[in-house]
């Protein structure tokens, strides 16, 4: 009774202890900018704006109407002294007077500088995706907006009719060069840069293509029936299919299907030669080529991981010398992935500098964080071919990074394992820690997985990492208090205790968790080791008790019925999981 009564106590205290802000506030003296519904500052934006800087006047304009009625007006440099406090986007004069370093090294590749001056704030990026990036941060540290996910329901906007702006001196540099994490609006206002879009224009990183791409570059339809020697011999024979995503892979020893693939890749970029990044890599799952030429460029004795790598490494740069001849500055993403995850053996092997490593984390642990010891055989998981542990996953990440600085995070933070099983996935336990691993390891890019229609049940994890992809630095609990208080308002406490149950449900059966492990169809067996009964029941009551607190408030409850659904979805999967 005396250790339940520490527990209670102690849990007590921690409830009652303020959370930690989640952004340092501005400063003081603070200027009044709106009050009472009307303007009394101004939004400045180059003589000539470009596309970007005039978007990002106009996401201020709209955000800062919608927090207090008052709409700022968009003035020109000839207009700058209309109004006592100004914002100044982009290539603006003060910018300029104020000799702000926008250097990469400084900045990143769209990074920030919001500096107070007399008079306002200038906001100039790096570039122009900078500057609209430097908008929506002063938006969420200092105006508290926030878009937790897509659509007016993931959007949360404080009503205050007198707003103010304090002194500001920030200068921001994203944690990873390149930044993925869904495709479109959301992702552009969680400062992601990769498949981002303002308004219809696509903006950010010109890239082509995500992933398997032999079947763009030498479709079958095209070539198979005038060179099948171009096609992968699989048991005699040099055959293709219907399948537009998996098998109809190339025969890569053969010099002319480097040569097709080189000029296609070239003709390209040709085309569009604002492409920044383009993808070479197989198509999905098996199929490789077992003709002699291509078998014996394989090493003998390695591993599942490294059983096509030295083939594909002699083909990457063999593919990236001749593209680099006539595009040096695209860059060129290769797989590292599955059956080719490892780098060659060959002492002499250096990638070319053009070339892109994009690591997949997925035949590998999601249930314990990187860099430490979780994974133990024999008592996390049981050893088998397709799978290793994360310490090993840590090993293979040092080797791609000191083999090339551009290396790219692929992460699974949705379809797989648990996503496959009509499961949540509780992540954010190896999340926090992951993602800021990635960064002090040194790798370049970030991406993970989303799926747009699963927002109710994977939401949370799309959500942290996209903000620790932007920011790894930021304090995770901090996060997660501001997600569930803004989020769920008057229902935050029950939803929060949901949530974490699952997490420390998650940590507390201690298992591996991956494809390699549990394969594609989902973690059907660990469902019901993490979503117990004792589990299930406190989720329950945690959202009979959320939907009371949200009733008669319209927002909230939409947001607490996505989590309700989510309970539910939950339940019909543990049913529809066959009794051993």
């Amino acid at each position: 009774m005396r250790v339940l009564s520490v527990i209670v106590i102690g849990a007590a205290l921690a409830a009652s202890a303020p959370a930690a802000e989640l952004y340092e506030p501005a400063g003081e003296p603070f200027v009044p900018i709106a009050a009472s519904g009307r303007a009394q500052a101004q939004i400045v934006v180059p003589a000539k704006p470009t596309f970007l800087e005039e978007y990002a006047a106009s996401e201020l304009q709209a955000y800062l109407e919608k927090i207090s009625a008052a709409r700022l007006p968009i003035a020109d440099p000839s207009q700058a002294d209309r109004q006592a406090f100004a914002f100044f986007l982009g290539n603006t004069e003060q910018a300029e007077r104020l000799g702000i370093q926008t250097d990469e090294q400084t900045l990143g590749r769209d990074g920030f500088v919001l500096r107070s001056v007399p008079g306002g704030l200038v906001v100039i990026g790096r570039n122009d995706l900078g500057t609209l990036f430097g908008v929506y941060e002063l938006l969420e540290r200092y105006f508290g907006v926030r878009w937790f996910m897509p659509g007016q329901i993931g959007e949360h906007v404080p009503k205050q009719p007198s707003l103010t702006m304090g002194q500001v001196d920030l200068t921001f540099k994203p944690s990873f060069r390149v930044r993925w994490v869904g495709n479109g609006q959301w992702p552009l206002r969680q400062r992601m840069n990769a498949y981002v879009t303002a308004g219809e224009r696509r903006v950010g990183i010109n890239w082509k293509w995500h992933f398997h791409t032999f079947i763009e570059l030498i479709p079958p339809e095209k070539y198979y029936a005038e060179h099948p020697e171009y096609f992968a011999e699989v048991g005699g024979k040099r055959a293709v299919t219907d399948s537009k995503s998996h098998g109809n892979q190339l025969c890569t020893a053969n010099p002319d299907v480097i040569r097709t693939v080189a000029e296609n890749l070239i003709a390209v970029l040709d085309a569009d030669p604002e492409i920044e990044i383009i993808t070479l890599s197989p198509n999905d799952g098996g199929g490789f080529c077992e003709c002699s030429a291509c078998t014996a460029l394989d090493e003998p004795g390695r591993d599942w991981f490294a059983r096509y790598s030295r083939r594909l490494a002699l083909f990457n740069n063999e593919v990236a010398r001749r593209v680099q001849l006539r595009h040096p500055r695209v860059l060129i993403k290769v797989g590292a992935y599955a059956m080719y995850a490892r780098p060659p053996l060959d002492e002499d092997y250096r990638p070319e500098s053009n070339l892109f490593f994009q690591l997949c984390h997925l035949y590998f642990c999601h249930n314990h964080p990187l860099g430490g010891e979780g994974c133990v055989a024999g008592e996390t998981y049981q050893p088998k071919g397709e799978f290793q542990p994360n310490q090993e996953f840590c090993k293979i990440l040092d080797q791609w990074l000191e083999l090339s600085p551009h290396l790219f995070i692929y992460e699974y933070y949705s379809i797989g394992g648990m996503g496959r099983a009509n499961l949540p996935w509780p992540m954010v336990h190896t999340m926090r820690s992951d993602i800021p691993y990635y960064r002090d390891r040194g790798v370049e890019g970030f991406y993970t997985q989303l799926s747009n229609n699963l927002w109710h049940r994977l939401g949370l994890n799309y959500y942290v990492a996209a903000k620790l992809c932007w920011n790894a630095d930021l304090d995770v609990d901090a996060l997660l208090a501001d997600y569930f208080e803004k989020f769920y308002g008057p229902a935050a406490g029950p939803v929060k205790d949901a949530f974490m149950a699952m997490e420390e449900s998650m940590e507390a059966w201690n298992g591996c968790a991956s494809y390699g492990l549990q394969g594609v169809a989902g973690l059907r067996v660990v469902g019901p080791k993490v979503f117990t009964p004792p589990v299930m029941e406190r989720l329950g009551a945690c959202l009979d008790q959320a939907e009371r607190l949200a009733a008669g408030e319209t927002t909230f409850s939409a947001r607490v019925a996505l989590a309700r659904k989510m309970y539910n979805q939950t339940q019909e999967a543990l049913r529809n999981i066959p009794a051993k």
